[in-house]
């Protein structure tokens, strides 16, 4: 079944959107900065196949890692798509070591996803969430072949690897199950989290036995497949940019969000145009240890409203669109 023409402008607007950044990923490493880093691949974990992870060397390295978690809404997506590979090219240009991680995908082949089938959706964030902390695990047990600081470790996800990120660093702080694997005591030198949010069924988020790492926000105000606000149902919610900035003000944690006015799910492809701001928070957050609140409301003109922007969850997953995404 072919999907209806709403639905295929909205797909074309974004594989529009999808072919600017990698222009612009191209321009920004062309020629010789491809020589600037080295890949590997390694095996991190068996599940019912064997996951891998990419690790992009720098020659010059800052001395910082950014784990890469890739989009898909749970479905699809991989690790080595040519956006996720030529984005973790660029960020080791810019002297990150960079990994992309695989992780199940929990919503593959589940015909009923939504408020119905909770089940799907919560084994989805968990699942994730476990196969990051194994990621993690491999890569502070194997520093030294990889060359990689364990205490500079910097989480950053796309749209569900943002929820990913931010919910293994959730999970980390509230000592739950799905983060068994991670090394005892290890805490991520910070977060980034592009159109994320964090599952809670204790009702708002809390971080009951730790603090969490220095949290970097993106997101749009009219996204509306990772809501920008929150999704809560008594306990259950879903919470995203704007719910966490307020938690994290309320106890006066260090988080840096940018708000981006009218804009939806597309901020979630907004990586490769926001290196700067990654610098600067890196710069402020982690290194010189300030304990900052920066809150930052933009109408970026990297961006334009577009079908994408107004596009929902129940589009995302409905089953008719389901094989398009």
């Amino acid at each position: 079944m072919q999907p209806d023409r709403k639905v295929r402008d909205s797909m074309k607007m974004f594989e529009w959107y999808m072919k600017k950044v990698l222009i612009i990923l191209s321009i920004l490493c062309c020629g010789s900065v491809f020589s600037l880093y080295a890949q590997r691949t390694y095996a991190f974990v068996e599940r019912d196949s064997t996951l891998l992870l990419d690790v992009y060397q720098p020659t010059e390295s800052n001395g910082y890692t950014v784990v890469h978690v890739f989009s898909g809404g749970f479905i699809t997506g991989s690790r080595a798509t040519q956006w996720d590979a030529a984005y973790c090219r660029q960020l080791a240009a810019a002297g990150y070591t960079a990994v992309a991680i695989d992780y199940r995908l929990g919503l593959k082949g589940v015909g009923n996803v939504g408020i119905g089938n909770l089940q799907a959706l919560e084994n989805a964030f968990y699942i994730a969430v476990e196969d990051c902390s194994a990621a993690i695990r491999w890569l502070v047990e194997n520093a030294s072949e990889t060359g990689i600081d364990p205490q500079k470790i910097i989480l950053e996800g796309s749209s569900a690897g943002a929820i990913a990120v931010l919910m293994t660093d959730y999970s980390r702080c509230n000592q739950l199950p799905y983060t068994s694997a991670l090394p005892a005591d290890w805490v991520p030198a910070g977060v980034v989290a592009y159109s994320g949010a964090i599952y809670s069924k204790q009702g708002k988020v809390r971080w009951e036995k730790a603090q969490p790492a220095p949290t970097l926000l993106f997101h749009g105000t009219a996204d509306r497949i990772v809501n920008y606000k929150q999704l809560q149902f008594g306990k259950l919610g879903l919470f995203g940019a704007n719910a966490l900035a307020k938690r994290f003000k309320k106890y006066n944690l260090p988080y840096c969000i940018y708000r981006y006015t009218d804009l939806g799910h597309e901020i979630s492809i907004g990586g490769p145009l926001t290196v700067d701001e990654l610098n600067l928070f890196v710069k402020q957050y982690i290194t010189d240890g300030r304990r900052m609140h920066t809150d930052i409301t933009t109408k970026d003109d990297a961006y334009q409203p577009s079908e994408f922007s107004h596009k929902t969850v129940r589009d995302l997953y409905d089953k008719k669109n389901r094989k398009d995404l």
